[in-house]
C-alpha cells in the first residue's frame, strides 16, 4: 500500500497577521513546489471560519518569551481558544513554549507532548476532534 495519495484533493491555508510572513511562506512553498494546494492570507485569528465539516489547525503561535510580550500572547491563546471552540469536530495541534497555554486556551489538551525547537523547551498541544465518517469507494 503506498503511503503517498498523489490523486487526492489537498486544500491547505497558511494565515498569519504580517502579510510579509505570508509572503516568505508562499515563496517557500513555490520553492518545494508545492504552492498549487496551499493558500497564504494575511488574517487574523479571529476570522478563521470554515465551511468544511471537518478540518486540521495546526499552528506554532507567538511564545511570547519576552516579559512584555507574555500578556499578549495570553491574549491571543485565549482568541484562539474561542476561535477554534467553534470548529467543533477539527482537530488542533499547537507548538508553543508557554507553560500556561492551556488555561489561557481555555481548554486542556488531549496528549501533550515536550520537545524542543532549536534549544526551546516547548510543548505540542493536541487537540482530537471526531473522525470523519469513512469515504465509501
Amino acid at each position: 500500500m503506498a503511503l503517498l495519495e498523489y490523486d487526492r484533493d489537498l486544500e491547505i491555508y497558511g494565515y498569519d497577521i504580517d502579510g510579509r510572513v505570508a509572503k516568505i511562506a508562499m515563496n517557500n512553498a513555490i520553492e518545494a513546489g508545492v504552492d498549487d494546494c496551499i493558500h497564504f492570507q494575511k488574517r487574523p485569528v479571529s476570522e478563521l471560519s470554515s465551511r468544511k465539516k471537518y478540518g486540521y489547525i495546526i499552528c506554532n503561535p507567538p511564545y511570547g518569551e519576552r516579559l512584555s510580550e507574555k500578556r499578549e500572547v495570553e491574549r491571543l491563546y485565549k482568541e484562539m481558544g474561542r476561535v477554534f471552540t467553534k470548529l467543533d469536530t477539527w482537530s488542533y495541534y499547537v507548538i508553543t513554549s508557554h507553560e500556561g497555554f492551556q488555561e489561557s486556551f481555555g481548554r486542556k489538551a488531549d496528549k501533550n507532548r515536550k520537545l524542543y525547537n532549536g534549544r526551546i523547551k516547548c510543548y505540542y498541544y493536541q487537540y482530537f476532534g471526531p473522525r470523519p465518517p469513512r469515504r465509501s469507494e
